[in-house]
């Protein structure tokens, strides 16, 4: 099997494994406990939480442990909503956000609060115009991420955080997802900031919450005060100290891992791009990361293609996992204003630390197999 599905989720570190294996047999006491094992369960707790925060150059009390992305994308944005909720009811995100981050909206603005869109250019940024147009005082929650998970591109936080110097009462969160150490970003200057374990080689169900300031974010769940009252629940030990390893063996790869990446996506982007009916949706630029390519086969929808390559061992996706089975037409590509045969047509093929240039090889050499067939078809206009 070739793996090129890493945007979905990537294969856990050994090191990591073993990490879990070796927390749960040896520190399985509840970190709230106030006998002497939990204590030292607790220690290994913070122990953890600190190794991320110096990872992060964050301190580490701004730092909550959650079930994953979702879950913070959740705590943050509904927290906020709800503690500002008397000081404005305007609310901006933009569609090309993850679902955990729309959805989340959405259901704020059945709520009574007023939600709008910011634009999204043709090279897949927002646009910051429109951004400038749509803040009023009344504004009080923004949510842009950081890199987008189904063709790459790198929003413009920096850009952004300058034009909310002019409006202190908006809180500013980030879905850091796909960006997390593989893109620059100074947290300090951001409110908020959501990240999962399973996108760096860390395991399934574990992530974090990055807050500037706690008494920004109203509780919207209740329990036994774990995680400063944010995130209640038993702390899953094993998972937070497997996570800070996977993320320290991924921050010290970091830089062999992009210059790797670039080589792959410069090689798959030539080669696709000599094919005459395959659109590049994730061009070669410094504005996109090179761990996601998105590309679109006009005419052939996305999972013909995928299905005929996963008859030869090649695993790749048509857009975001969590919504390619909800969404007809996928609402980034459709907001970048591809039209509806490029979208249909589109797929992801996306790289970890555990990618090689011989599995990039094999991908384009199968892929332009396929390709005739896939020509045939769009050219007899069936």
């Amino acid at each position: 099997m070739i793996y090129l599905d890493n945007a979905a989720t990537t294969k856990p570190f050994k090191e990591v494994l073993e990490t879990f294996i070796e927390v749960n047999k040896n520190y399985y006491g509840n970190t709230a406990s106030i006998n002497s094992y939990g204590k030292t369960n607790a220690k290994l707790l913070e122990a953890s939480r600190n190794q991320i925060a110096d990872i992060l150059k964050i301190k580490s009390n701004n730092i909550y442990f959650t079930s994953g992305a979702t879950e913070s994308n959740n705590i943050a944005i509904l927290g906020v909503a709800l503690h500002k909720k008397d000081f404005g009811k305007h609310i901006i995100t933009s569609k090309i956000e993850h679902p955990s981050v729309l959805e989340t909206f959405r259901s704020l603005e059945n709520q009574g609060f007023k939600l709008d869109y910011i634009k999204i250019l043709p090279n897949g940024k927002i646009d910051l115009e429109h951004l400038k147009k749509l803040l009023s005082k009344d504004t009080v929650l923004l949510s842009v991420m950081q890199v987008n998970n189904v063709f790459g591109a790198i929003q413009p936080i920096s850009e952004i955080i300058e034009i909310l110097k002019d409006y202190p009462k908006v809180h500013f969160h980030v879905d850091g997802v796909q960006g997390v150490i593989k893109d620059k970003i100074n947290l300090d200057e951001i409110d908020s900031y959501s990240i999962s374990a399973h996108k760096f080689h860390g395991l399934k169900g574990i992530g974090l919450l990055y807050i500037k300031s706690r008494r920004a974010i109203q509780n919207i769940n209740f329990g036994g005060g774990q995680e400063d009252n944010l995130r209640n629940g038993t702390v899953n030990l094993p998972s937070i100290v497997a996570m800070a390893k996977a993320m320290r063996l991924y921050a010290e790869q970091i830089e062999t891992i992009k210059n790797n990446h670039k080589n792959f996506k410069k090689y798959l982007v030539e080669e696709l791009s000599k094919l005459e009916y395959v659109e590049i949706n994730s061009p070669l630029a410094d504005t996109y990361v090179d761990s996601i390519v998105n590309i679109s086969l006009p005419k052939i929808k996305g999972e013909a293609i995928i299905n005929a390559l996963n008859d030869e061992g090649i695993m790749i996706s048509t857009t975001s996992a969590c919504s390619s089975k909800k969404f007809n037409v996928n609402e980034a590509l459709n907001a970048r204003g591809l039209d509806e045969d490029n979208i249909k047509g589109s797929i992801r093929i996306s790289f970890s630390y555990f990618t090689n240039m011989q599995e990039i090889e094999k991908f384009v050499e199968l892929f332009k197999e396929k390709y005739k067939q896939f020509k045939e078809v769009i050219e007899s206009g069936i």
